[in-house]
């Protein structure tokens, strides 16, 4: 098999051959002048700062400068100094060195900006460990939402939890998504009900940049971070286009269509709205077993965003909307004819979702260095599935609030102190009947979570040396108990191209068994809650080496080392190895098992540009993760242990054609315990290990761009991905064993048009 995939890459070769955070970030360059010989000399002592604020520095004495900015949407940066012309330059990535030339006033003006927008790096200022994905990155996939985001991506699996439903699953550090902290600029947001289907609710065109996190995270965003965050940035109002449109098609005949508009009413005032259709509307069997390959579905999403600018004081309000709908099943199934029957077996979901937030930052004149942000949102989740003879309705309603004050009373300290608050009610029941009709199980689990905090963190900054950022917060959770939250960063340079990272904390979570593990409904198994279930409670240490490497010709390369252990010191076990028929969930430690939980995550990862235009990055990474279970302890299934990724970009001069091909190497994975009693279990039972390949060519032309790709090239699928897919209603159907790709070779097209 391994072989007809090689081919399929030469054959893809021959195809090819005929792109608001209130936290702190960064921006760092250095300021030159024209010598009186012509040539470009470091200017010592300019003044660079935020336009419209008080917020600046200056210039050391080889013209070098590092200025924080506390809001994301400070772009646009002035630079002045005596006998000069001033300058205004339009920031539009975070982290990058800028070069800023000032030229004499009585000479016209001149302003030099040298920035390689690169498809994803490592932030070299940061002092957690940040992998930001950019827009460019973005474009480099089909990515019709986040979770197509991540393809060409080590630290980030993707996959399918069951056959039927077509929702996807992400793991970081070798545990699931749910571990692992998802933001909306800086804000909670795919939690609860939105946990199985959410990754859907991002499109792709509406993403300035993904920025992903390994270990705890600050503090100041809350406790939820276990084994790292990924931070979703949108596209800004602010730098709106008046049109950006995107269309796509695949194979399957799905069809989607980004439409965003927008800018500035006033000098103030700016608005931007997206929206987003999808449509899949074809049945797929292409493996013969009766059911359909993908759910059929359809999706609504719309995105209002306003923006307002004045001095000290800054906004951002929006609210968004999203209707999902799929229909799944055997190919036969009607669901005004045959749901809740056992002629045909039927599958239905529907998603309504509203949120709305706004977030509010103030400069505080009368304190140097300080500023005041208000982080508020709202959400409501309405969930309606069936799974055959399995229902489940959840409805969650959560309200957050955030309040942070961020001062630096001296050149290298700065302290954050705030407020917090979430609320989540859910209202959820599950049922499963028999063949008659009758209830087999039946679960009404209504739960309200009030969780008032407050936080501090403090951090001592050396620029370009040394930063240590010691934080802790502690919370009342009113369903569960109060926690304390310790977390401790340090980032040292070793030299300027060498950089060690180190972190360490606690991270909590409440488990939403339900929606969690909607994947696991598309089978016989019953849900079953054994254990009185209590917050989930974990540690997580890491450290990271970054080493980058100055090429001639300014090209670059950067290899990185990484090291994470999570130890749980209690987790929700989702244990589907103990019973063949049963789902159940119990806290680590039930039963005298042992409150053993593990993961460790070992990553390196290389990247190179060996010509120019043309970046090579390689990526090989080791997960051990195990737990203990009611029969012992054993590796947790669908984890692959090694990960293998060869990525390779080029592009023209120009950047008028620009190619992009990434090889994913995934080993085999346990899976569980199928055997039923009085057998002995099986746990050495392994799936193999495969390739899957996908590439994309594109064409730019001066307002739009053409692209076109394929993903699983070498048309890699689980054979037999449902059990007794014949038998659907018997004790041994199970569609939820799922560790491959389920589509075969998919090819896809699409533009994107855009008038500046």
């Amino acid at each position: 098999m391994l072989k007809k995939q090689y081919k399929a890459v030469i054959l893809l070769f021959i195809c090819i051959l005929s792109g608001y955070s209130l936290s702190a970030q960064s921006v760092k360059g250095c300021v030159f002048e024209y010598g009186s010989n012509q040539k470009l000399s470091p200017l010592p002592f300019a003044n660079v700062y935020w336009m419209s604020t008080t917020h600046g520095t200056t210039t050391d004495k080889n013209g070098h400068f590092e200025l924080s900015r506390s809001n994301p949407d400070w772009t646009k940066l002035i630079v002045s100094f005596v006998g000069y012309q001033n300058d205004t330059i339009v920031i539009r990535e975070i982290d990058k060195d800028v070069k800023i030339v000032l030229v004499n006033s009585k000479t016209l003006p001149v302003v030099e900006i040298k920035e390689q927008l690169e498809g994803a790096y490592i932030s070299m200022l940061k002092p957690i460990q940040t992998q930001v994905i950019t827009t460019a990155g973005l474009q480099k996939l089909a990515c019709c939402n986040l979770s197509e985001s991540f393809m060409n991506n080590a630290t980030v699996d993707v996959g399918y939890t069951d056959a039927v439903s077509g929702a996807k699953q992400i793991q970081m550090l070798g545990l699931a998504g749910i571990y692992s902290q998802l933001l909306w600029e800086n804000m909670p947001f795919l939690r609860g009900q939105a946990s199985s289907f959410g990754l859907t609710y991002i499109p792709g065109s509406w993403m300035e940049s993904i920025q992903i996190s390994k270990g705890t995270s600050s503090v100041v965003n809350g406790f939820e971070s276990v084994t790292g965050q990924i931070n979703i940035e949108y596209k800004k109002p602010q730098k709106a286009q008046p049109l950006f449109l995107n269309v796509y098609t695949n194979s399957e005949l799905k069809q989607e269509l980004n439409v965003l508009t927008g800018g500035k009413l006033n000098e103030k005032l700016s608005t931007m709205l997206m929206a987003h259709g999808s449509y899949l509307g074809k049945k797929w069997d292409n493996n013969n077993d009766g059911f359909m390959d993908i759910p059929k579905q359809a999706q609504i999403n719309l995105f209002n965003r306003w923006s307002y600018d004045a001095h000290n004081y800054h906004s951002i309000n929006g609210i968004n909307f999203v209707y999902e709908d799929r229909k799944g099943g055997q190919m036969n199934f009607n669901e005004d004819q045959d749901k809740n029957d056992t002629l045909y077996y039927g599958l239905g979901i529907k998603n309504k979702r509203v949120q709305v937030f706004t977030k509010n930052g103030f400069i505080i004149p009368a304190i140097e260095g300080t500023s005041l942000g208000i982080q508020a949102s709202a959400t409501y989740h309405e969930q309606d599935a069936f799974f055959g003879l399995t229902t489940y309705k959840g409805t969650q309603k959560s309200a957050y609030i955030n309040a942070i004050w961020e001062s630096q009373p001296a050149k290298n300290h700065k302290y954050n102190l705030g407020l917090s608050y979430q609320y989540d009610n859910y209202e959820q029941t599950y049922q499963k009947l028999k063949n008659n009709q009758s209830v087999d199980t039946l679960y009404n689990m209504p739960r309200t979570e009030s969780v008032p905090g407050i936080f501090a963190q403090y951090t001592f900054d050396i620029p370009e040396k040394f930063t240590l950022i010691l934080g802790a917060r502690y919370d009342m959770n009113s369903y569960y108990r109060s926690f304390f939250t310790p977390r401790v960063h340090i980032k040292y340079n070793i030299s300027k191209n060498s950089i060690l990272r180190a972190s360490a904390g606690k991270g909590y979570r409440s488990a939403n068994i339900f929606a969690e593990n909607i994947g696991y409904m598309a089978s016989a198994r019953k849900f079953m809650v054994v254990d009185k279930l209590d917050l989930e409670e974990a540690w997580n240490y890491g450290i990271n080496f970054t080493q980058t490497f100055n090429l001639k010709d300014s090209r670059k390369a950067t290899l990185t080392l990484d090291y994470y252990r999570t130890e749980f010191i209690n987790q929700v076990v989702v244990d589907i190895d103990h019973m063949m028929h049963h789902v159940d969930f119990y806290n680590l430690g039930f039963k005298n098992t042992g409150g053993k939980s593990y993961s460790n995550s070992l990553q390196a990862e290389f990247t190179i540009e060996p010509f120019k235009r043309f970046t090579l990055t390689l990526a090989g990474r080791m997960n051990d993760v195990k737990v203990n279970y009611l029969n012992g302890t054993f590796e947790k299934p669908f984890v692959s242990k090694y990960k293998g990724l060869l990525t390779m970009s080029y592009a023209t001069k120009f950047e008028k054609w620009m190619l992009d091909f990434t090889i994913q190497y995934n080993s085999k994975t346990r899976l569980p315990n199928m055997v039923m009693a009085p057998a002995a279990p099986v746990y050495d039972n392994y799936s193999p290990d495969y390739l899957f390949m996908l590439g994309q060519i594109t064409r730019k032309f001066k307002h739009f761009d053409v692209y076109m790709g394929v993903e699983n090239l070498g048309n890699y699928m689980q054979h037999m991905p449902i059990m007794s897919a014949d038998k659907p209603f018997s004790s041994k159907f199970d569609a939820s064993m799922i560790w491959g790709p389920l589509m075969g070779r998919m090819v896809y097209a699409g533009f994107r048009f855009e008038i500046k």
